[in-house]
């Protein structure tokens, strides 16, 4: 791509919110060109009255076992005051057509659409792009709330306190073989849907339907989070969400653990592979609204977690948190904010300590942060065995308590005493009220008064023991099908990340090539000194039990037939190993919940790398890494070409050889930096954290976030260390040039556009990142706030356009406790567009 300097936006104040776009300048090979100055004002947007409903399913019912709430005013306003398919919805924040909602473009137009991509329409004729933020979500919180108010009124307080705690006592009363169980009924004789609430049937995970090792090979393994982050893709997200929300339905569960959202601080943690945001929050908020509504859609409640500061694995129970509220604002919270904007009616608080106390028992995280600067509305739920005091967790706003797995390990305090502390008058009735609203409202925001999430009607209903046996076949439901390999398959490819590809060696010819295939993890998949999860996947309670994972010998076996001219071996010594025109190495690193990794190596790939290139100097060594996440590179210079996965699945093998073969282009790129080998990031009280003097090493350590918001690319920026392989990086198998870019005012705000050509011979997808900076924003110089990924046939050109708003600009004033603008400061705005954090192109 041809560099270039980088577009500057000169902001005063002017009179109101407004600001002046004094100039746009691009720098060229040929000097810079200067646009004329222009006035651009940003003014507050009037918003319509209070809306009373915001949701296409009032009174839709798949005609299965639940009753729909009994129509009220409340649904014939929402009949008259909703819009239609096509219609500006900007007022009426809601669709009239089940499975619509409404989607924001911009501050002129809102649209009823059934799924949204940010970004240009090629429909649309006035070149402005999608912003695609979900309006629809208030009011039906409103609707779901009076609904569960008047549930509420023909509850007992045991029927309260049972949807707050998870059972986990002898059958029936056990989890009906989900990881966790929240109903009213109780007794085998009990109705099944008491007093017209469906139970809540939790489960693992946000990467598959996870039996815990029970039915290996009965529900899909999908990729890892970490590759959908890798997609940069809000459409792969909604489809990767949509298959696993198809096998939970099907499993009968209706509450999906996930996803996880945590911003990756270091990526040693040992669940870096299974979060949707990578290092950067604003490729997590672009995720996770579309997960989170391809979730809810289909009837299932999506619990956001872990909230919060959940970012490392190490004394994960006992470890306390000190952070700065900027950093909270600004690193770690927005992810949770977009999940909640998009309707998500759950979340999980986590098992650290924050500010000196257990994430579940602390009221500026789940009452301050949570409800009121967040406006979360939906319940809170404990990570299981989280809970240490009941009352503290009461207080505090935890809704959901669940137990640790063993019920003989029952903490001596958790929500089983809730009936004990209202009759001694430490806890009241109205706040077990305020608690079971929240589970029920959460319960009609997913539709499950609605018939959303669909129970077949040949089910029981007489008693909970007798739909107990009807569950208990649906865990065993063979959810596999093509659909969903598809869908694992098309994850992978899209957030395959192809790092370097020397002499274009590939995609490999199928002409007359003898290609050798090395190292163990080629044809293995399960490596018995893993504890946790297999050679292709991160383990924990993210993790999916298969036995059907597909090597990558096996995918590139069934690629090129029978007279192919393919060898394998464990290593380099291997018979005929030397002689072949290419080598293609197999290494995985792994890591696992509970534990974090002890360093970036990426085991064996120096052994493998140096061993062959010392063998022949000519050969084409190609490395094919599955990475739990980032990992260091001193090796590769020896290598020819790097292509990684993350944690692909089950499908490792058919995507590997579609990849390899040129069947398919990689799609992906980096959602982590990839350090130098010397990189230092942390001091010991950042990382893993400081016991009190003289112990090193305890449970009870604190880790200091004192790097504050200088997380991923923002840490490299700010002390001018360069990465190996910065945030954004990755190749296709073709080339791209970014060019054309201008900045006018559009609607009051500015946009940003330019165009993508395709310079290669191969169709691809290029993903141009906006970056954007001020002088508040210090210590980070610069932050992302866009990026796109667009398809570009070869020879072709394709537009792509970025509309910035006042939350681009803004950053967290500590002293002042609230957000702040640059605009208020009169500062200069600087917008940057490149490939990587690391390279502008403008």
């Amino acid at each position: 791509m041809a560099a270039a300097a980088a577009n500057v936006v000169v902001s005063k104040p002017s009179s109101g919110d407004g600001y002046t776009l004094v100039a746009a300048v691009a720098g060229r090979e040929d000097g810079p060109e200067v646009q004329q100055p222009e006035i651009c004002r940003h003014r507050k947007w009037a918003v319509a009255g209070v809306i009373i409903v915001a949701s296409g399913y009032a009174g839709w019912s798949l005609g299965g076992l639940f009753t729909p709430f009994r129509e009220s005013s409340v649904h014939r306003l929402f009949e008259e005051a909703c819009s239609e398919d096509g219609a500006d919805c900007r007022s009426s924040k809601c669709c009239r057509s089940a499975g619509s909602s409404c989607f924001e473009k911009n501050a002129g137009w809102a649209s009823c659409l059934a799924t949204c991509d940010p970004g240009l329409n090629d429909m649309d004729k006035d070149g402005l792009p999608w912003s695609c933020k979900l309006l629809s979500t208030e009011g039906l919180w409103r609707t779901s709330i009076a609904r569960a108010e008047s549930i509420l009124k023909n509850l007992s307080v045991e029927d309260k306190v049972s949807l707050l705690r998870g059972q986990n006592d002898v059958w029936p009363a056990d989890r009906h073989g989900y990881a966790g169980f929240v109903g009213i009924g109780h007794k085998f004789t009990d109705a099944w849907e008491a007093k017209g609430v469906m139970p809540l049937t939790m489960n693992d995970g946000p990467q598959g339907y996870n039996s815990y090792g029970r039915f290996a090979g009965e529900s899909t393994q999908y990729p890892a989070l970490l590759n959908v982050a890798s997609s940069f893709s809000p459409a792969v997200a909604r489809n990767y969400a949509t298959a696993i929300a198809e096998e939970f339905q099907a499993k009968g569960s209706n509450v999906l653990l996930g996803p996880d959202v945590e911003v990756t601080r270091s990526t040693l943690t040992g669940r870096s592979f299974e979060t949707l945001s990578g290092e950067d929050p604003y490729l997590g908020a672009t995720l996770v609204a579309p997960f989170v509504k391809a979730v809810q859609d289909h009837g299932i409640i999506a619990c956001v977690k872990h909230f919060l500061d959940n970012n490392q694995e190490i004394f994960r129970q006992s470890l306390n948190v000190e952070v700065e509220d900027r950093t909270q604002f600004e690193i770690y919270l927005p992810v949770f904010k977009a999940a909640f904007e998009a309707g998500a009616a759950a979340v999980m608080c986590s098992y650290n300590k924050v500010y000196g106390h257990y994430a579940c028992e602390n009221s500026k995280l789940l009452t301050t942060l949570l409800r009121e600067d967040l406006g979360f509305k939906g319940f809170v739920v404990s990570d299981w065995g989280a809970t240490h005091d009941a009352l503290r967790s009461s207080e505090a706003g935890l809704d959901i308590d669940m137990q640790k797995d063993d019920p003989n390990e029952r903490l001596p305090d958790s929500y089983h005493k809730l009936p004990d502390l209202l009759k001694a008058g430490e806890i009241t009735e109205k706040s077990l009220d305020e608690k079971a609203i929240h589970v029920l409202s959460a319960m009609g925001v997913a539709g499950q008064f609605d018939g959303r999430f669909p129970v077949p009607k040949e089910w029981p209903t007489d008693s909970f023991g007798e739909q107990r046996s009807e569950q208990k076949k649906a865990v065993r439901a063979n959810t596999r099908n093509d659909e969903h390999l598809k869908v694992a398959f098309d994850t992978i490819v899209a957030g395959a990340v192809l790092l370097k590809n020397k002499d274009s060696v590939l995609p490999l010819s199928t002409t007359g090539l003898s290609i050798a295939m090395v190292g163990k993890y080629c044809d293995e998949t399960k490596d018995y000194e893993i504890k946790q999860g297999d050679v292709y996947s991160g383990g924990g309670s993210g993790y999916v039990d298969t036995d059907k994972t597909i090597s990558p010998l096996k995918g590139l076996q069934a690629r090129l037939g029978a007279g192919a001219s393919l060898i394998s071996a464990n290593d380099e010594t291997g018979a005929g190993v030397a002689d072949a025109d290419v080598a293609i190495i197999c290494v995985a690193a792994h890591s696992e919940e509970g534990w974090d990794r002890e360093d970036y190596v990426l085991p064996d790939a120096e052994k493998l790398v140096s061993g062959l290139r010392a063998q022949s100097p000519s050969q084409k060594i190609v490395v094919l890494a599955s990475l739990p996440g980032a990992v260091t590179t001193e090796w590769l210079d020896e290598a020819d070409a790097l292509m990684v996965l993350f944690e692909p699945g089950e499908q490792v093998g058919p995507a590997a050889a579609a990849l390899l073969m040129g069947d398919e282009s990689p799609g992906g790129r980096l959602p982590v930096s990839f350090p130098k080998p010397d990189e230092k990031r942390w001091e010991k009280s950042q990382y893993p954290g400081e016991c009190p003097p003289p112990v090193y090493w305890c449970p009870n350590m604190t880790t200091n976030f004192s790097e504050g918001t200088l997380v991923g690319y923002r840490w490299n920026d700010a002390k001018d260390v360069p990465s190996a392989f910065p945030f954004g990086s990755g190749m296709d198998y073709t080339s791209f040039e970014f060019s054309g870019f201008a900045v006018e005012c559009k609607l009051g705000r500015p946009l940003v556009t330019m165009k993508v050509h395709n310079v290669g011979k191969r169709a691809g997808h290029a993903v141009p990142l906006l970056f954007v900076g001020f002088p508040s924003l210090a210590p980070v110089q610069k932050q992302l706030r866009g990026f796109q990924k667009v398809f570009v046939a070869p020879g072709k050109s394709q537009k792509v356009a970025f509309h910035l708003d006042t939350p681009d600009w803004s950053f967290y004033d500590e002293k002042a406790g609230r957000w702040s603008t640059a605009t208020e400061r009169g500062e200069t705005i600087t917008a940057s567009v490149g490939s990587t954090s690391a390279d502008m192109d403008w």
